[in-house]
């Protein structure tokens, strides 16, 4: 080759490479942080999502209590944590269906889109995206096709600004200063499995959300001060909207959530439980033992959860912690726990790499077996398993 044509290649390749920068810049500028982390996830833009939105199916993948606050109006709302996720996603559109299958969530910054996305290619759909402008950018653009606190076209104006949850933020010295004078209702929004230690505060009430809401929206609660706390201060931020909306002016939320104080044993307490000895009904041990579908993976499994089954029969355990102690990797560990819920031992959900298990309550239980708590339990849990 003579150096002209070394020449000529070597500007052809910079050239090239140059294109190749000018595409990849504008996804850092634009201000999509995750997107780099999810190349395999095609995002769709605010224009080719309302260009499409007849045929589009949205899926919503937050929670109840986010969906309420706002939503696209076509969206439908399964949470990527429901067990029967890829069930139900299909039943939404089969998975060589032409129509863009398109899921949402809070905005820029947040990852279940993608995630949800990433599990649809995964189980084998096609024309998926992650529509990671998220919520509140469709509001800002398409107002008549959207829904904020019940109202639509969603107005602008009511969309809460970081400012306003910021006022409302607490530490928690002020947060306990308030929490302690006559007349203040301190509620604990977390969820069951999330209780593993409490403020070191009276009177604390224990409300989930969608009770909570219930008694929110009936206004009983508007000549009181009300201060809530969280697991990391995130889910506040959505029960703002509707004490805004409903005129609740006397309230609070614990900055940082249980979180920001829990390495802190002056200020928090473990939940003690009643009995901490871990029993199992015999005969539906004798059958879990006996059951010649499970290999050995399955059996270390299960064998470490129920090891570590607290707080009325659920674990909570980080991914990558449970294949380190259990010494297998994460796509066996997945299939695992699919086939333990298939067989009704268990039911879970995944939240970002956090794996929360339900175990049924005759294979493992902290207290008495037969008790009406007990009985309520395994009631429980056979719902959970047959929804």
């Amino acid at each position: 080759m003579t150096r002209g044509r070394r020449v000529l290649g070597l500007l052809a390749l910079c050239a090239a490479l140059a294109v190749q920068a000018l595409a990849v810049a504008p996804v850092r500028a634009e201000g999509f942080p995750l997107r780099p982390y999810y190349p395999e996830v095609p995002p769709i833009s605010t224009d080719r999502l309302l260009a499409g939105y007849d045929t589009a199916v949205v899926v919503d993948i937050r929670s109840r209590l986010e969906y309420e606050v706002a939503h696209i109006n076509k969206a439908v709302l399964l949470p990527l944590t429901d067990k029967d996720f890829a069930r139900k996603l299909e039943a939404l559109r089969p998975k060589d269906g032409p129509e863009p299958l398109v899921f949402y969530c809070n905005g820029h910054a947040c990852a279940k889109s993608y995630q949800a996305a990433q599990l649809a290619l995964s189980l084998g759909f096609g024309q998926v995206f992650a529509y990671d402008g998220g919520i509140f950018d469709w509001i800002t653009a398409a107002p008549d096709k959207a829904t904020l606190m019940g109202e639509t076209p969603a107005r602008r104006d009511r969309v809460l600004s970081r400012e306003s949850l910021d006022r409302r933020m607490l530490g928690h010295e002020e947060f306990e200063r308030q929490a302690r004078e006559p007349g203040t209702l301190v509620i604990d929004i977390r969820d069951p499995f999330q209780r593993d230690v409490v403020p070191r505060l009276p009177g604390i009430r224990a409300i989930p959300l969608d009770a909570l809401l219930d008694l929110v929206t009936s206004r009983i609660w508007t000549e009181k001060r009300l201060l809530f706390f969280d697991a990391v201060g995130k889910q506040v931020g959505w029960l703002h909207y509707f004490l805004k909306a409903y005129d609740y002016f006397d309230y609070g939320f614990l900055d940082g959530g249980v979180r920001a104080i829990a390495g802190d044993p002056a200020l928090v307490r473990p939940v003690v439980e009643a009995d901490r000895t871990v029993i199992s009904d015999q005969a539906m041990l004798l059958r879990l033992t006996a059951d010649q579908r499970l290999d050995n993976a399955d059996r270390r499994v299960i064998s470490y959860l129920l090891a570590n089954v607290k707080f009325n029969n659920y674990v909570v355990i980080d991914m990558d912690r449970l294949g380190a102690e259990t010494g297998i990797g994460k796509p066996m560990l997945l299939n695992s726990m699919d086939k333990l819920s298939g067989l009704g031992y268990a039911v879970h959900a995944l939240m970002q790499d956090m794996l929360i298990v339900q175990v049924d309550p005759r294979l493992a239980w902290k207290g008495e077996l037969g008790t009406a708590l007990w009985r309520d339990k395994v009631r429980e849990f056979n719902n959970a398993r047959n929804k």
